[in-house]
């Protein structure tokens, strides 16, 4: 049910953005609403562009259900939705099933209600098993992240994380100067900075968490700019 929980969290988004003065929200836009969303309350980073390649397959077809394979995503989108669990989530959607136009499929799912509610919930742990079992994992090598073996020693110290393909693309630790492209054309950042363990600034290509800290990095500012990168600016 990965798929309607995306197509609910998507519509939510855009409910969200219009009441904040955005007539008529992108799809982009509702993607970026969701991955903060998802990073602010669950520490984890998934990029825009992976929830709209989600948001673009659930569209695709009427039957065919998707699966998104960070089980942190689905929480946060669980969440989001207010339901404290997947499941919470699965068992508000049985009422729509009930109420099928088909007085058979009615009596059906009345009938073996709590065999079905079985079914699921064992299925979901079975998922979430395998999920976890052969997911993949990265952790931080000198200016950006790789893809690394299963260590549980690393995992307890926060060292590995959860693979994350826009992680691995996209996120690098630089050192600017002047000539850097701080700003896109449309003005949105191109430079993330945070502190390290020493109190060192570093400056970063994408949004997210510092690699070592753990903390929210903060867009750049001119300020910052003409402060520590470029006097000039």
């Amino acid at each position: 049910m990965h798929k309607e929980l995306l197509i609910k969290a998507f519509e939510k988004a855009r409910i969200e953005l219009i009441k904040q003065g955005h007539p008529s929200p992108s799809n982009v836009r509702m993607a970026e609403e969701l991955s903060w969303y998802i990073q602010e309350n669950t520490g984890f980073t998934l990029g825009e562009r992976r929830f709209r390649d989600y948001y673009t397959n659930a569209l695709k077809s009427e039957t065919e259900d998707i699966e998104i394979k960070q089980i942190k995503v689905v929480d946060g989108l669980c969440h989001y939705l207010g339901f404290n669990h997947y499941i919470d989530f699965i068992n508000d959607q049985l009422p729509e099933v009930k109420s099928s136009p088909s007085s058979r499929s009615k009596s059906f799912f009345q009938k073996h209600r709590i065999a079905i509610i079985l079914v699921l919930l064992v299925t979901i742990a079975f998922i979430s098993y395998n999920a976890f079992t052969k997911q993949e994992w990265m952790l931080w090598e000198t200016d950006h992240y790789v893809e690394a073996d299963f260590n549980a020693t690393l995992l307890k110290e926060g060292i590995l994380k959860l693979y994350d393909q826009d992680r691995i693309d996209n996120f690098r630790k630089i050192n600017p100067d002047c000539s850097t492209p701080f700003f896109k054309a449309d003005g949105k950042e191109n430079i993330w900075y945070g502190k390290n363990q020493e109190g060192t600034l570093e400056f970063f290509t994408s949004v997210g968490l510092h690699p070592g800290t753990g903390k929210t990095l903060k867009k750049i500012t001119p300020y910052m700019i003409k402060k520590h990168i470029c006097n000039t600016y």
